[in-house]
């Protein structure tokens, strides 16, 4: 009868879980105890902030955190529309509503996500949070979605700002806009721009390594593909350094890119490596190089449709790239061995801890892991394969705020000489094309990288050379 009595008790545990997720009801933990919510029909009342009000709370220090919900391109700068002041309000983050999206569904362990979500942007409910958007009059505004969406998870003090950062900038308070964030685009500008013909019309690149079958199942329509293994070369060693300064040049050329030339890159999937063609754009000469935020994804998030096929790049007939004028944007060896001795500058590793400390090589095809004496480690993710603490959970870049405040808190800022490294370039080049976004003057990157300095014995390395075995 045991095995019997255990069938049945089994049995009706299945059903009765299976009765618990066939309701719309879940429970979300608070810090007041467990609260029942239907998830689909749960509505707030709305409860809005005036701008005196929130000025009030600010001027009496009262923990408060200020929530930019547009999208990112209008934190940055980019018109948001007829009077509307760019940019964003001093001090405020970004979190977009669709963010929780991408980690919702059934069960406690999405609702987990979704805090670790907002915690990591700073978003707890021991604060009050006072959320915005243009208010322009558009409707399913962004900060309705993310104000029911917070309440429902169970943050109590929330409020809206009453017309928006419109009213904001119509008193005359001050907002923040990213330096260069026309060079940050956004799958809508790019849209209007393959509108236009002729030489008005962009370069459109889209960058990976061995990844031409993504290129011919779908891509950007106008685009063409740059492999990036004809800008960079392993010189028989794994460093993948750029290609000669000849070469680079002559290579880009015959996409059409002259210095005048607008040219936009962007990946598939690996968004380092648009930023490690950015590079070699700027450091070629081209002077208005582009990145669109969040790839080929952001462009098909926003319902605009791909092309198939090839499309093939047209020679310019007017060459005009060199190097000289932007030498300063990457360095090699003998540069970076200076680097530790001027107390004005920095050495950034961009590698995980792991890859820092020597715990554990970031390449299957390189055995040696460590850091270069006296460089800061700025933590990349988890692996040399993505940029997870430069990122938001949709694959754009991170609020340029956070990234420079997470730089700032490692003593690393603007008026610092700052070059980035990694193991080869691609995780340094993203990190670098953050600084020159923000305006920084003095930054480059370390070409050789971890790889191209631990392979030469005349360079110290921490842990030391003796402690390694190279493949």
């Amino acid at each position: 009868m045991e095995p019997l009595k255990r069938v049945l008790r089994e049995t009706f545990a299945l059903c009765f879980r299976a009765a618990l997720f066939s309701t719309s009801l879940f429970f979300i933990t608070t810090l007041n105890g467990c609260r029942m919510i239907d998830q689909d029909n749960t509505h707030y009342p709305l409860e809005e902030v005036s701008l005196s009000q929130l000025k009030q709370w600010q001027a009496n220090s009262q923990p408060l955190l200020i929530i930019d919900t547009r999208s990112d391109h209008f934190f940055n700068g980019w018109p948001a529309g007829k009077d509307i002041k760019q940019g964003h309000i001093k001090g405020a983050i970004s979190f977009q509503p669709h963010w929780l999206d991408l980690v919702s569904g059934l069960g406690f362990g999405a609702l987990k996500k979704q805090h670790q979500l907002l915690s990591r942007k700073g978003i707890t409910s021991d604060q009050t949070l006072v959320i915005y958007d243009n208010d322009d009059g558009a409707s399913n505004k962004s900060s309705d979605k993310l104000y029911q969406q917070l309440k429902q998870l169970g943050y109590e003090q929330v409020y809206r700002l009453k017309g928006g950062i419109k009213a904001w900038g119509d008193a005359g308070y001050e907002t923040v806009v990213l330096p260069r964030y026309r060079q940050l685009v956004h799958p809508q500008w790019l849209q209007q721009q393959l509108t236009l013909t002729g030489n008005q019309r962009p370069v459109i690149l889209e960058v990976g390594q061995d990844a031409q079958f993504h290129y011919f199942t779908g891509h950007i329509p106008s685009a063409v593909y740059l492999e990036t293994t004809d800008i960079e070369w392993n010189q028989g060693t794994p460093s993948w350094n750029f290609v000669p300064d000849s070469r680079l040049t002559s290579v880009l050329t015959q996409y059409g890119i002259d210095k005048e030339t607008t040219v936009v890159v962007y990946a598939d999937n690996l968004a380092m490596g648009a930023y490690r063609a950015a590079l070699a754009l700027l450091y070629s000469g081209v002077s208005d190089v582009r990145v669109l935020n969040g790839g080929k994804q952001a462009w098909q998030d926003q319902g605009y449709a791909l092309e198939t096929g090839k499309r093939y790049p047209e020679p310019s007939d007017n060459p005009t790239l060199e190097v000289a004028n932007n030498s300063n944007f990457v360095i090699n060896i003998p540069q970076a061995r200076a680097l530790p001795d001027n107390p004005n500058a920095i050495l950034a590793s961009v590698m995980t801890r792991d890859e820092f400390d020597g715990k554990k090589p970031g390449y299957t095809y390189y055995s040696k892991a460590g850091h270069i004496p006296g460089a800061i480690l700025l933590e990349n993710g988890d692996s040399a394969y993505d940029m997870l603490n430069y990122q938001d959970i949709d694959g754009t870049m991170r609020a340029w705020t956070e990234i420079e405040t997470m730089w700032n808190e490692k003593g690393i800022s603007a008026d610092k000489e700052v070059s980035f490294y990694c193991g080869t370039g691609w995780r340094a080049s993203e990190a670098f094309f953050a600084a020159y976004l923000m305006g920084w003057k003095k930054i480059s990157v370390f070409d050789d990288g971890w790889i191209g300095w631990s392979m030469d014995p005349a360079n110290p390395t921490i842990p030391e050379k003796s402690s390694q075995t190279s493949q």
